[in-house]
């Protein structure tokens, strides 16, 4: 008996075989058999007409190449404000939240020293100045004496020619007389008396030349005083010089002891009260600034740029501001005075991060963005293609990682497999450079399976939105 059993349990397993393989041979033949190539077109419609589908009209133009990162709100400007001198706080008239316009005054530090030295400089230039003065006058009194040197010059030249002629007169004299007493036509003593007064004209001619000698010095001695009053008010007016430079150094280190505002914004930190010591920056340890203050006017919105995105990045690319903390606000170009773009880039990329820092300006009139907020950045940073049309990205069957896929196509209720190229992809659209035109009907979904050829009965869903 029990070889019987046996052979009757290995015959019901041969059987069980050999209808699993009938099964198999029926479904392939089912579902794979007579499946037209990729891109055929049908030449009788299989069955099928039963089958609902719905189908979309491809949008006309390309996909813009967007990116999307995240983005930090900083100040346009900003600064800390440290103290340039060691001293007390004697004023400070903002605290922190305070709006400031550019050069307003927002702290004192009192250094009484420097005040000093600035009153003893002002007194410097005030004598400086006078000495100046005085050898003005000095070089005035030169040139003076030169003229009334000039003029006795000119004087005892006059005297000399008078004392000249008379000696002459005197000379002509003697001889006639000499010459009447050989004869002796006069008394010796007259020829006596003529030879007095001719040496007597001598002498007078001899002292007339000697005073033109002496007035000619007396106005070299003149010229000589001008020079030399002139050499001091030059030196004069260069202790002036150097007077007003000492003054206006004490006036630089003077006015290190207010603190201005570099811009217009807002007071952002405040680290001393008055009555505070407060070291200069410069003078080592810690370095505390007294202030600090922001330009909020205009913010910049700092995004970083990854490698795939920066050769298409340029300045003037649209961008789209959100802030987390403002929902609902949405920061965009609005119009020629309101661009929101990519106003700035690194033109280089972080080695480490390989991302490329971009900045956005975006106007702040109600100071509602603040330094830190974190929000989210579109940036467009290419149009899509003209040429191109864009479907939904479910529309794609058997893509392939060369920019070949297939779509389906309705034409006369049949369905047609074609062979597109695709481009951009945004995880919603893909983008379609050939093989599709607007006016084709695209399936985008079916009831039941379709394949080449199916009739089908469609239902549209409209063009593809962007």
């Amino acid at each position: 008996m029990q070889p019987k059993q046996s052979g009757t349990k290995r015959t019901r397993w041969l059987v069980g075989l050999v209808v699993l393989a009938v099964v198999a041979a029926g479904a392939w033949h089912v579902l794979g058999r007579g499946k037209p190539a990729l891109g055929s077109v049908p030449t009788n419609a299989t069955a099928g007409s039963g089958t609902s589908v719905e189908v979309v009209s491809p949008r006309a133009g390309g996909i813009d190449r967007v990116c999307v990162q995240p983005g930090t709100v900083e100040p346009f400007e900003s600064a800390d404000l440290y103290a340039k001198v060691s001293g007390f706080l004697v004023d400070q008239k903002v605290d922190i939240g305070s709006l400031v316009k550019e050069g307003d005054v927002l702290a004192r530090i009192s250094v009484p020293e420097y005040e000093k030295q600035m009153i003893q400089d002002a007194a410097d230039v005030t004598r400086t100045e006078a000495r100046v003065d005085q050898m003005t006058a000095a070089v005035t009194t030169a040139d003076a004496d030169l003229g009334a040197a000039t003029a006795a010059v000119a004087l005892a030249g006059a005297e000399l020619k008078s004392k000249t002629s008379h000696r002459t007169y005197r000379e002509k004299q003697r001889e006639r007389i000499r010459e009447l007493a050989s004869r002796m036509a006069i008394d010796a003593k007259l020829a006596d008396e003529q030879e007095d007064q001719f040496q007597s004209a001598v002498s007078a001619e001899l002292a007339a030349m000697e005073a033109v000698n002496a007035s000619k010095q007396k106005e070299v001695a003149a010229r000589a005083r001008i020079k030399q009053a002139q050499a001091d008010l030059r030196y004069a007016a260069a202790e002036v010089a150097v007077a007003k430079a000492r003054k206006e150094k004490s006036q630089v280190l003077l006015d290190y002891t207010v603190i201005r505002s570099p811009y217009t914004g807002v007071i952002t930190k405040r680290n001393f009260y008055k009555g505070d010591f407060i070291r200069a920056a410069d003078s080592g340890g810690e370095r505390v600034p007294v202030l600090a203050v922001e330009r909020t006017d205009v913010m910049r919105v700092v995004i970083q740029v990854p490698e795939r995105d920066v050769p298409f990045a340029d300045p003037g690319d649209p961008a789209v501001v959100t802030v987390d903390a403002l929902p609902g606000v949405v920061f965009k170009t609005t119009g020629a005075d309101n661009k929101v773009e990519i106003s700035r880039l690194a033109a280089s990329e972080d080695p480490h991060t390989r991302m490329m820092r971009v900045e956005v300006d975006v106007k702040n009139p109600t100071g509602k963005l603040r330094r830190g907020m974190y929000g989210r950045v579109n940036l467009t940073l290419c149009p899509g293609a003209a040429s191109a049309v864009c479907v939904p990205s479910a529309a794609l069957v058997g893509k392939a990682e060369d920019g070949k896929a297939s779509v389906r196509v309705v034409r006369d209720d049949v369905v047609h497999i074609v062979p597109v190229r695709y481009g951009a992809d945004n995880g919603t659209e893909m983008e379609i450079v050939s093989g599709l035109t607007p006016a084709d009907r695209v399936i985008i979904r079916a009831s039941g399976p379709v394949e080449n050829g199916t009739q089908v009965t469609t239902t549209h869903a409209g063009k593809t939105k962007s």
